[in-house]
């Protein structure tokens, strides 16, 4: 339980053969918001934390889990001094937003294109906003980790060719000028395949050009940040065994603590299966094992599951979430409630249990991989803004 007394804490109800959960008894057709119970205890346990994991189903579209993570960071930062929100996005667009907070050019639409479509929805509008009122403000910084570009960051397919190119001896700067552009704005056809051969160049030119920067002191410290996140991801685009997107994810958060104030606290916002602490089955370590390999009992990760319900990612239609066998941790952790929270000691009671945590339903110990788990009892999709 966390120090600090200006925390709310509540006290764990009896649950479900004896687990520790905080539930209602609303029932799941007529689910609302998650009680602020929830919210209260999660804040309790994660507050003097020093990275916070929040997840998500891999679907990344639903409404629910979007309602209580923006509610828990807010209270994250304004209760426990966190300073950073950093989503699972592209890291560029954020440098970005960050160059013009600092010119005092900021849009709001800035923070938009840079968390990316898959929050991008009606209901988390209002929060979004807030977020780019604070960080135009400099009460908070906002981040990407991912070395993906994504479908709205501007900024990226403007920037990146262009950086590419400058980094890079006179002789080679056009050829590699076009191969990044040409890969951020897919106009490959049957002339220019993205073939093997085109992966080769994008992988020399991007990191060629962050080896230069980096062996240049004059260069920008960001510019080299982002080089060097997109030579990652171009790698990954042709060699088995490069290290994978969360050991990519987890260089950037790195990269971001490192130039935050000593000892800042973040929120990272992201997928379960990216939170998670342990390995498991998925084939790669995911970023919350990583980070508790480096920041050990600092780092929280909680998870994020539903029974049933429906899901929507990135402004595509509604599809329903299959309803959990009886015996997964969503069906019996909402047997009797619409939203339950388990904790380390719920999640060991339960033992080895089916879950869709990690997406497809498998079967683990999850309280070797998450500190805590929300489950929602009926999950809907958000409602989408269109992209203009």
């Amino acid at each position: 339980m966390s120090r600090h007394t200006r925390c709310t804490t509540v006290a764990v109800l009896a649950g479900l053969v004896g687990f520790a959960l905080v539930a209602t008894n609303v029932v799941a057709r007529a689910q609302g918001r998650a009680p602020e119970a929830i919210v209260d205890r999660l804040v309790a346990a994660t507050c003097d934390k020093r990275v916070v994991m929040l997840g998500e189903l891999p679907s990344h579209g639903e409404a629910h889990a979007f309602d209580v993570k923006s509610r828990i960071v807010d209270r994250l930062v304004a209760t426990c001094g966190f300073t950073a929100v950093l989503f699972e996005a592209p890291v560029y667009d954020f440098v970005g937003l960050a160059r013009a907070i600092e010119a005092r050019t900021a849009t709001p639409a800035q923070v938009d294109e840079a968390i990316g479509r898959f929050w991008w929805t009606r209901e988390l509008a209002p929060w979004r906003r807030s977020l780019f009122e604070a960080a135009a403000a400099r009460r908070l910084t906002l981040g990407g980790l991912d070395d993906q570009v994504s479908v709205t960051s501007r900024y990226a397919r403007a920037t990146l060719p262009d950086l590419v190119a400058s980094a890079l001896p006179e002789a080679r700067a056009a050829e590699c000028r076009q191969v990044v552009d040409r890969h951020l704005r897919w106009t490959y056809d049957a002339t220019h395949a993205f073939d093997e051969a085109a992966k080769q160049r994008l992988q020399d030119c991007s990191r060629t050009a962050a080896d230069g920067a980096a062996t240049r002191a004059s260069s920008d410290a960001s510019d080299r940040a982002m080089l060097d996140s997109f030579a990652r991801y171009a790698a990954r685009q042709r060699v088995d065994g490069t290290p994978g997107r969360d050991a990519s994810m987890f260089r950037t958060l790195q990269w971001y603590l490192d130039r935050l104030p000593a000892d800042s606290r973040v929120v990272v916002w992201t997928a379960t299966v990216h939170a998670a602490k342990q390995r498991g089955t998925w084939p790669e370590m995911p970023l919350g094992a990583l980070a508790a390999e480096r920041w050990g009992d600092r780092v929280a990760s909680i998870g994020f599951t539903a029974a049933t319900g429906s899901t929507a990612m990135a402004g595509r239609p509604a599809r329903p979430l299959a309803a959990m066998p009886a015996g997964s941790l969503e069906a019996t952790a909402t047997r009797d409630t619409a939203w339950a929270l388990l904790d380390a000691g719920a999640l060991r009671g339960l033992g080895q249990v089916p879950s869709r945590l990690l997406g497809g339903v498998r079967s683990a110990t999850w309280a070797d991989a998450f500190d805590a788990v929300v489950v929602i009892g009926e999950e809907v999709a958000p409602t989408f803004d269109p992209w203009p």
